[in-house]
């Protein structure tokens, strides 16, 4: 082994080691798929070689990478590994491996690269095993894009949702709860009134799918381009007008949704024209006792009764993790109905809005303080502050 050692390189070359001369003369035969013989190996350098940085094991008949686990400790700065001419079968092996920092791995002419249906798919399975690596097979890669932390990182927590401002977090809340109490009130034809005359909206499924039961019934709707590659199919799937769109929304399963679970991006806000593009995240959706989640992405622009008008509209639905499956319909909501869709005079909204604002209530809970108080603003104020400080007002009623 010292004979085939490049100090200046830190090197170590094992091509073809059970025909080397000076061992074949001695009729020793040093077979490295055999787990005696790469232990005895793998020690050897451990004890006189532990600043390795490239090690050349191909042409081994090397069936399995069990032993060459040791590596990851032992041979902590090993860079460039050739397992190639060998008998690796599966791309499992070089899980075996993960730990290694490599930025140079040599796997051509084992069985396991035909098992990829394109060059690319063989980059991107490897590489991920090995997100440092610059080079595969002698192919310059190009350059990854990550984080190089070497020890666990946490990331930080999410901020939950962001609206720019207050004004546009009570115009978007008001607007959103009263869409979907109609939504899931059962009767969608009523959503015409949320819609621009050309407004446009498209929904999309994964292509991959675990548990295709509790999508089945969107994906005959599904515009996902990964899927539906005819562009006169990807035409007819995109819904234009309102009739259209709320004629599809009417066709879609029946919903209940998990209000409090509403993450909301506000990517832009325009106070003078009320351009707004906000996005819906991780919102819980149970039907039929599946419970999905989706992001939904609003384009909105002033309607003539003073609110909201949905000019675009991107829907896409999956299932949900198990995490949010546990975090979902936790708090208690009252099941929608028609009646509960609001019906109220543009003076009215406003006050359920300023009080909503001034109380950090949400819009729902604000809307019932000021009914139960007959629409006056200080008595409903005054009976607000008794309650929260007597701890009687719950903290689901209370925006996050």
């Amino acid at each position: 082994m010292s004979k085939r050692f490049d100090c200046s390189q830190q090197a170590l070359d094992l091509k073809s080691i059970h025909t080397d001369p000076d061992l074949v003369s001695r009729d020793i035969k040093v077979v490295l798929n055999r787990k005696t013989n790469m232990e005895a190996v793998i020690k050897i350098i451990e004890g006189n070689i532990p600043q390795l940085t490239s090690l050349n094991l191909s042409h081994n008949c090397i069936q399995r990478l069990d032993e060459l686990s040791e590596l990851v400790t032992k041979v902590p700065h090993l860079k460039v590994l050739n397992l190639s001419h060998n008998d690796l079968k599966s791309e499992h092996e070089l899980d075996k491996l993960k730990g290694l920092k490599l930025v140079e791995l040599w796997l051509v002419r084992n069985p396991l690269c035909d098992l990829f249906k394109d060059p690319s798919s063989y980059v991107s399975a490897v590489r991920q095993k090995f997100p440092r690596l610059l080079k595969l097979d002698g192919n310059d890669l190009p350059p990854h894009i990550g984080f190089d932390v070497d020890t666990p990182t946490t990331l930080p927590p999410c901020k939950g949702s962001c609206f720019g401002s207050d004004d546009a977090k009570v115009y978007i809340q008001r607007f959103l709860q009263q869409y979907y109490s109609v939504y899931d009130s059962g009767d969608r034809q009523s959503l015409l009134g949320a819609y621009h005359d050309e407004a446009l909206f498209s929904l999309t499924t994964p292509c991959n799918v675990q548990n295709p039961s509790g999508l089945r019934e969107y994906f005959k709707d599904s515009r996902n381009l990964k899927r539906t590659k005819d562009s006169t199919m990807r035409f007819r799937l995109l819904k234009h007008t309102r009739l259209n769109v709320v004629a599809l929304l009417n066709e879609l399963p029946k919903t209940q949704h998990d209000i409090t679970s509403f993450t909301v991006d506000v990517n832009a806000y325009t106070v003078s024209s009320r351009l707004i593009c906000h996005t819906l995240i991780v919102v819980d959706d149970k039907s039929k006792e599946s419970i999905r989640a989706f992001s939904r992405v609003f384009i909105t622009v002033p309607a003539v009764d003073s609110g909201l008008c949905i000019i675009n509209d991107q829907l896409f639905i999956r299932m949900a993790t198990t995490k949010e499956i546990s975090r979902a319909f936790v708090a208690p909501v009252p099941p929608p109905s028609s009646s509960q869709v609001p019906t109220l005079t543009a003076p009215q909204q406003e006050v359920v809005s300023t009080f909503s604002l001034k109380s950090g209530m949400k819009l729902e809970w604000s809307l019932k303080c000021l009914q139960d108080n007959e629409w006056d603003l200080n008595k409903a104020a005054h009976i607000f502050t008794q309650l929260k400080t007597a701890g009687k007002i719950p903290d689901v009623a209370f925006m996050k």
